[in-house]
């Protein structure tokens, strides 16, 4: 990984909201984030600590107002950048992905923005086929659906499949499974986990659930009042529980068993992140 150049940098990014004025909200303080083609980055924060903001800036919806961010090689903050080319290469499903659809039908909602490219129909046709199988939406069955009949969940699914249809080479998704019940959170986190090893497709993953970033991503960026505070691989930052619940957040319910565990002097580890891990290790003790 370190020998090659990530496909997001961003370098001491700065944002205000209201800037010179008595309303003043520093959102982002001296930002500094990596990720590399074919990652699943987590980002996690608390409400405020700039989290949207900064993936707002991943594909030009804010710009800086210092620092930079580079996206495949190109530096947003210079002139004369083509962010409709950076939008098509970074696909961000807002945190109210529903809000995203706007027209009557699923499909036709769905190949708006592969329409604005100038792709011809059989090739739009290809590609919302393609995404809503991937995000378990029947093509057949949805196809023709109105967007306002859709349950919440399905709303979700439509708005994600709209991003993929742009077929990006970066998938930005800022708390799209919050709200959804633990049944279909779970099989659009196992499709998403599909797209990023199938695919190749580079992952952003911001969402307050530690057991979806320990199962998801590769390293995460933990926010603070605008900052990053801690960095790294599920297993390090799991492994400080101490630190995370200073900043008022938690770990996964699995590694927390195995703390407890150690804790009243019990033989294992405490870097478990799956079920699977901390099957392992309560075999070990009970000599299973």
């Amino acid at each position: 990984m370190s020998n090659s150049q990530p496909i997001v940098k961003v370098e001491n990014l700065w944002h205000i909201y209201l800037r010179d004025t008595p309303l003043e909200v520093v959102a982002l303080r001296g930002v500094d984030m990596e990720v590399y083609k074919g990652e699943a980055v987590g980002i996690i924060g608390h409400t405020g600590a700039g989290k949207s903001t900064l993936v707002q800036h991943l594909n030009g919806l804010l710009r800086p107002h210092k620092g930079k961010v580079i996206i495949d090689g190109v530096d947003l903050s210079q002139e004369g950048v083509d962010i409709r080319a950076i939008r098509q290469k970074v696909g961000l499903v807002s945190q109210y992905p529903e809000r995203q659809l706007f027209k009557d039908y699923v499909a036709d909602d769905i190949a708006f923005g592969p329409q604005q490219f100038g792709l011809p129909p059989e090739e739009v046709r290809e590609r919302v086929k393609w995404a809503m199988e991937m995000v378990g939406l029947d093509f057949e069955r949805f196809k023709d659906r109105y967007t306002f009949s859709l349950s919440g969940g399905e709303m979700r699914r439509a708005a994600i499949a709209g991003v993929l249809a742009l077929r990006p080479k970066i998938l930005i998704l800022d708390e799209s499974t919050s709200g959804l019940d633990p049944r279909g959170r779970s099989d659009l986190l196992r499709r998403i986990k599909e797209l990023h090893e199938k695919e190749g497709l580079t992952i952003i993953f911001v969402s307050p659930n530690m057991e979806d970033m320990a199962e998801l991503v590769d390293r995460i960026y933990i926010l603070a009042d605008g900052q990053v505070v801690m960095s790294g691989t599920p297993r390090e930052i799991f492994s400080q529980p101490e630190e995370l619940y200073r900043l008022g957040l938690g770990i996964p319910q699995v590694t927390e068993v195995m703390h407890a565990l150690r804790a009243r002097g019990k033989n294992v580890r405490v870097d478990v992140l799956t079920v699977v891990e901390a099957e392992a290790e309560v075999c070990k003790l009970l000599n299973c």
